[in-house]
């Protein structure tokens, strides 16, 4: 009897881990030096992890394996959550003999202006858009479109995006982001589309969807990094709004035949406007703040049925439907350091809190503005029975935080620091000189 080939992960991927340990599955999981520095969640014994310097370089996770001795193993795929590690994984599975998505078909998920081009060859409604090479080129064309947006060409998370109207508004954008510094040169300039902005999750196997999950932001993700408005979404029910599953699935099963994604979970983003809905992106991955929704609302676990996909099995994704409204929130902080937060029993006391993360550390630097949709201090999903009670808890949620983080804002001036430290709870006194009195 021949023993199981191990499933091999490019980066840590908590559910998936959490199915491994579940169902008993030996697995690889290789780690860069992000989990290396915050701490890897706790691995199931049947988990081997292996660090790497960069969970995007081919170089490093080939020559990590090897040193790890596992440079001959079969796996029996290679798959990965993290956005930019996808054309090496696809480069991976082809160099170690293993099933996984296709170079060609990465690519399609990584480059938006290609991802497009192929979806609006399909007919199915998309912005147009154009490619700047290099944002350092002395000329920058014309903008084509009464309004656009430009972007990294192989961005995520709304980094390092803004909305232009003008040649002018473009030139200065272009000026803005060279400035940064950042490591993008190329971008893409898309089409702006109008409307309310859905997300869609799901399941591919075999070609098919055996599962998607429909969701609207109550502001769209431009909007989060723009105008700093709170990242915010919730499931549309099957039954009771049936009509957006109706309008989305025909634009999500035609996106996806187009861009060949034929096995996997899939993110994919669409616009909502007048009774018609047009494709936006689409990741070839789990989303952020998904998994947690996804899994109250419809009983539906991705990390579990992306483990199943990475065995070549059939996922089990029986829907058992919660009634009501199911969404998150993100939890916000005004700028400076951060020094205290409420527990996460606290936070997990309130009613229709049903799971929290609080993702920062005591001591971290809180950033002045949202300067993509990461950026958070925590996230909660709240259930309710109507859509007007989420927003209101929501908006009750994110209040009863407010009063009970504590952040000293940047360049505090020590007059301001002295009169502070009673109040956390500290001795004013520090200037004072003490002495035994014991003897």
């Amino acid at each position: 009897m021949t023993s199981r080939l191990r499933p091999l992960f490019v980066g840590v991927d908590r559910y998936v881990l959490r199915a491994c340990g579940m169902r008993g599955i030996p697995a690889v999981v290789v780690y860069g030096p992000y989990w290396r520095d915050s701490g890897l969640p706790d691995l199931p014994d049947c988990v081997t992890p292996v660090f790497v310097e960069n969970e995007c370089s081919a170089e490093a996770v080939l020559t990590a394996l090897t040193r790890a001795g596992l440079g001959e193993e079969r796996f029996a795929s290679v798959t990965t959550t993290n956005e930019y590690a996808l054309i090496n994984v696809a480069v991976l599975a082809q160099a170690l003999g293993c099933p996984g998505i296709s170079p060609a078909v990465a690519v399609r998920f990584r480059d938006k202006h290609l991802q497009k081009e192929a979806v609006r060859a399909r007919g199915i409604p998309t912005a147009r858009s154009i490619v700047l090479e290099d944002i350092h080129d002395d000329e920058i064309p014309e903008l084509p479109f009464e309004a656009g947006v430009i972007k990294p060409v192989t961005g995520a998370a709304t980094r390092q995006t803004a909305t232009v109207r003008s040649t002018d508004e473009l030139r200065q954008a272009v000026r803005r982001f060279r400035s940064e510094g950042g490591s993008a040169r190329t971008f893409v300039v898309e089409e702006f589309q109008q409307g309310d902005e859905w997300l869609v999750d799901g399941v591919v196997h075999d070609g098919e969807i055996r599962f998607l999950s429909v969701a609207e932001y109550t502001h769209t993700c431009l909007s989060v990094v723009e105008s700093q408005a709170t990242m915010q979404d919730r499931r549309f029910d099957s039954a009771t709004e049936a009509w957006a599953f109706r309008l989305a699935e025909p634009v999500v099963r035609a996106a996806l035949e187009a861009l060949d994604l034929t096995d996997g979970i899939f993110h994919m983003e669409l616009f909502h406007h007048e009774g018609e809905v047009s494709f936006s992106e689409c990741a070839a991955r789990r989303g952020g703040f998904v998994q947690e929704q996804v899994e109250c609302k419809f009983g539906v676990d991705l990390g579990d049925a992306a483990l199943s996909l990475a065995l070549g099995e059939a996922p089990d994704v029986t829907v058992r439907e919660r009634p009501g409204i199911v969404g998150g929130t993100y939890i916000t902080s005004p700028p400076g350091v951060l020094f205290g937060v409420p527990s996460q029993d606290e936070v997990m006391s309130l009613p229709n809190v049903e799971y929290v993360l609080l993702g920062h550390l005591v001591g971290a630097s809180l950033p002045v503005s949202t300067s993509d949709t990461t950026k958070r201090v925590g996230e909660v999903v709240i259930t309710t029975e109507t859509l007007e009670e989420f927003h209101k808890r929501s908006e009750e949620v994110l209040a009863w935080f407010a009063d009970r983080i504590t952040v000293i804002p940047a360049g505090t001036k020590g007059r301001d620091l002295h009169r502070m430290q009673s109040a956390l709870g500290y001795d004013t006194r520090l200037m004072s000189t003490y002495r035994r009195e014991d003897g």
